[in-house]
């Protein structure tokens, strides 16, 4: 699958017009911990494969521990090209980020270690990545973030600036440039631009904060390590 942004150069109109005749591209490099399967109630002598749940029509087993997301699966080398291509830049972000926001860098970065397999987070303090191609977003809030998330532009454009509602800004974000907001409380948007742009947005799922607590309820299992 090849990497590329799509030209973006013809004036575009309001969003909701076109949403359904050209949707854009997105690209969800994501670990996700949200819908799991929580096991505070279950009995911690019996292993979690062979328990299932009552309460529905089928046990979802691969949602225990925190889990990659489609995306992930299906462009696996992708992922890893674009992990090749911008890992010093990423590096560069994590050290800004933890010499500015220092408090924030830690809650962020808690939640990131001890993960299944030794996984170790390419966009660290994040745990996501996405890759948005050709996007006028409409106002929203993603009530999924934890706290921070960062947004990164790239290309050869003009316009597309990033608007916040409730702080009143808007911010012209140049080819590498990037910003840090909290995206669950604020209502953004990018505005509409002319040339081929694409988005770098690092989040993670606050749902990692039950994996930091207690393992999704699993922790106390005596067949969890």
């Amino acid at each position: 699958m090849d990497f590329h942004i799509r030209d973006g150069s013809q004036p575009q109109t309001d969003p909701s017009e076109n949403a359904l005749q050209s949707p854009f591209q997105c690209l969800h490099f994501s670990l996700w911990n949200r819908y799991i399967t929580n096991g505070d109630d279950a009995p911690t002598h019996i292993h979690p494969h062979d328990m299932a749940r009552l309460d529905v029509s089928r046990t979802n087993y691969s949602q225990r521990l925190p889990y990659p997301s489609r995306d992930t699966l299906q462009h696996q080398q992708l992922y890893r090209n674009i992990q090749s291509s911008f890992e010093e830049l990423f590096q560069w972000i994590e050290q800004v980020i933890k010499k500015c926001l220092p408090r924030e860098y830690d809650v962020l970065v808690e939640l990131a270690q001890d993960l299944p397999g030794g996984y170790v987070s390419p966009v660290s303090p994040f745990l996501s990545l996405v890759v948005n191609l050709n996007v006028s977003t409409m106002g929203h809030r993603d009530r999924f973030d934890k706290d921070l998330c960062l947004v990164l532009p790239i290309g050869e454009f003009l316009g597309g600036a990033l608007a916040m509602f409730e702080q009143r800004l808007v911010v012209e974000l140049r080819n590498g440039d990037f910003m840090l907001f909290q995206s669950a409380s604020t209502t953004h948007f990018n505005l509409h631009y002319e040339g081929k742009r694409a988005s770098l947005v690092c989040h993670t799922d606050r749902g990692f904060e039950q994996w930091k607590e207690g393992r999704n309820g699993w922790g106390s299992n005596n067949y969890f390590n």
